[in-house]
């Protein structure tokens, strides 16, 4: 189980990468779940005018990873775009912090945060690179602990600063700890991590960018992508259907909701490491697939839970399938362009986004017809439906030029 571990722990470098992503999910941990509190109450955004700031930013945060990581590949240096989008961030939620005002908000969440956003793409191109002398199993192993990090940071960073602001007014200084986050990680990109072999590679002709574009888009990709984002969508669904269904159908307590969510997160942890040691006796694809299934019995499981205390047993199916969902895509998608890691982690914020527009459209439906705990049969459909065009799909990899 703690294999992977060692293995990061004795390659500074990697030992680096995955401090460096679990700051970066702080950055995200420390901000997100007071988003809407902020814009909204604090700052007196509408209900409508915070909604298009999200959808605004997931479309620029999706097509500024892309292109980040497609130009990684043409250019080489990742190391100087890290320090770059480092920076960003760094002036983006310094701005809200010190200029709180809705035009500042609206203008560091849409159009500057989404830049610091993509570092966590290229901190796992990174990953990728240093782990191009291993045996390919070794390396998805390492690529999943490292992800792991990420998650710790959600399980300290939500609860911390709920717990150091409680007796605040505003949660406005959440983006002054991101911005110390950020800061971190432009020191750590320009005094500690090292520039690989590679990367003094000359730039590309951006023939070779759109090239990579319309690689992305292939059909077959795009069948790829879709079966992903059904399957890892399921997470993104439960997460929405699980507090509503324990509150509102079984008279559960706010408090349930956030011990249940932090015993999901924790237990996430450990699973991905051993989803990660599994590696060297599964696939991938067979993770995903085992995986799938167990996410798609705890959706069965949710939607006849009729008592709280049967949500909390259902935290260890939650935690064991979303700790594979979670960490495997990544690599899944690593692994169809060996030799160009950033083209292969540009497939990574696609199917986030992709995975979101499925579970808006699963739960706006299955919440009017069927009511939450019908909509979790809905999560089942998308769960199966993920995984039988992954089966298909990998038929045809033979036939792929990758």
């Amino acid at each position: 189980m703690f294999h992977s571990l060692r293995q990061i722990r004795a390659r500074p470098q990697l030992l680096l990468l995955a401090f460096m992503i679990f700051v970066q999910g702080s950055a995200y941990g420390s901000t997100l779940p007071y988003l809407s509190i902020t814009a909204i109450r604090e700052l007196g955004m509408s209900d409508q005018a915070y909604s298009v700031l999200v959808f605004v930013t997931s479309v620029l945060a999706v097509t500024i990873s892309v292109s980040l990581g497609i130009l990684s590949d043409l250019i080489g240096d990742r190391r100087r775009i890290m320090i770059a989008m480092a920076l960003m961030g760094v002036a983006g939620y310094g701005a809200i912090f010190f200029f709180p005002s809705v035009p500042v908000f609206v203008v560091a969440t849409a159009f500057i945060i989404p830049f610091f956003q993509s570092v966590s793409s290229l901190i796992f191109v990174g990953v990728r690179a240093e782990t191009a002398d291993l045996p390919g199993r070794d390396a998805a192993a390492i690529n999943a602990a490292v992800r792991a990090f990420m998650s710790a940071s959600w399980v300290v960073m939500p609860a911390a600063m709920g717990l150091a602001f409680a007796g605040s007014a505003s949660m406005m200084s959440a983006w002054g700890v991101a911005g110390l986050c950020a800061l971190s990680i432009f020191l750590c990109s320009t005094f500690l991590l090292a520039t690989p072999a590679g990367d003094a590679a000359p730039a590309k002709s951006l023939t070779g960018f759109f090239s990579a574009l319309g690689e992305l888009a292939a059909p077959v990709m795009l069948a790829r992508m879709l079966s992903m984002a059904a399957l890892t969508g399921t997470i993104r669904l439960s997460s929405a259907l699980w507090p509503l269904i324990l509150i509102v159908n079984l008279g559960g307590k706010t408090t349930d909701v956030g011990i249940i969510a932090g015993l999901i997160a924790f237990l996430e942890i450990p699973f991905m490491l051993i989803w990660a040691n599994l590696l060297k006796r599964l696939t991938i694809l067979s993770i995903l697939i085992v995986a799938g299934m167990i996410y798609a019995g705890f959706m069965v499981a949710l939607a006849f839970a009729t008592t709280p205390w049967q949500i909390y047993t259902l935290t260890i199916p939650a935690a064991a399938g979303a700790a594979a969902l979670l960490s495997m895509p990544l690599t899944y998608f690593q692994d169809l362009f060996p030799g160009r890691p950033g083209l292969g982690t540009s497939f990574n914020p696609i199917n986030s986004f992709l995975g979101n527009g499925l579970t808006a459209m699963a739960f706006a439906v299955g919440a009017h017809f069927f009511g939450y705990s019908g909509t979790a049969w809905l999560g089942v459909l998308m769960a199966l439906a993920g995984i039988l065009g992954l089966v298909v799909l990998e038929k045809r990899r033979p036939a792929m030029a990758i």
